[in-house]
């Protein structure tokens, strides 16, 4: 693995800035994902990973055609009534997470089936769409997936991915009830040994929920 760094319109991303994201969120109390979670935080506490259990989150995607400092509550107000409208006949999601997944960036948990959740972002995408054009949806989502930690520095992948696998179980069922919009921000932070990595950070905007599922959430 190598340290990560985010992107924002094809671009490293710059410190600081905020930008508007569409996030799904699972409920962390859950006992199989929270002993899931706390064995792969185990896993990788030897390497270079800023772990993500406190902001566990599925990507469904950025609205990317500005920074969210020029996006005005009224314009966040009409992103929020179009991602209720287009989700509002879409139930509760039930998924497997697992098995955990050493890639390039850190760890992740993979999320499946994907059929549910692409056509999750693709009513959120027609929101976005209607919203704030074409030009807000320049995202590649690719696989849906929980990201566990965020690498620092180079460290192997092999020998990672060798102690995720020895999690069992490895998998947990899941159920995303709501997405929620939040503003994004990523900045750069020291690590051990005169480091750096980047840190991500969030501000709540709106919870969609999706019908039957949360009624509220309450954003950490």
């Amino acid at each position: 693995m190598r340290q990560f760094v985010p992107s924002y319109r094809g671009a490293p991303w710059p410190d600081g800035a905020s930008v508007l994201h569409v996030y799904a969120r699972p409920d962390r109390s859950e006992p199989a994902l929270a002993r899931l979670l706390a064995a792969c935080a185990q896993a990788m506490a030897p390497y270079p990973i800023t772990p993500q259990n406190e902001l566990l989150h599925c990507t469904i995607e950025m609205i990317a055609d500005t920074t969210s400092d020029t996006i005005t509550e009224p314009d966040r107000a009409a992103l929020t009534r179009a991602l209720t409208r287009h989700l509002r006949d879409t139930p509760p999601l039930h998924l497997t997470a697992g098995s955990p997944i050493a890639n390039s960036a850190g760890a992740l948990l993979d999320l499946h089936p994907d059929g549910d959740l692409l056509a999750l972002r693709e009513r959120v995408r027609q929101a976005i769409h209607e919203t704030r054009g074409p030009g807000a949806l320049l995202h590649h989502g690719g696989r849906p997936h929980l990201s566990l930690g965020y690498a620092y520095d180079t460290a192997s992948s092999d020998t990672l991915q060798s102690a995720l696998r020895r999690i069992s179980p490895s998998h947990v069922p899941l159920t995303i009830d709501a997405v929620e919009l939040l503003d994004v921000t990523w900045t750069r932070q020291p690590r051990p040994a005169g480091l750096s990595g980047w840190t991500m950070s969030w501000t709540p905007v709106a919870t969609i929920p999706l019908p039957s599922g949360a009624t509220e959430r309450h954003n950490a």
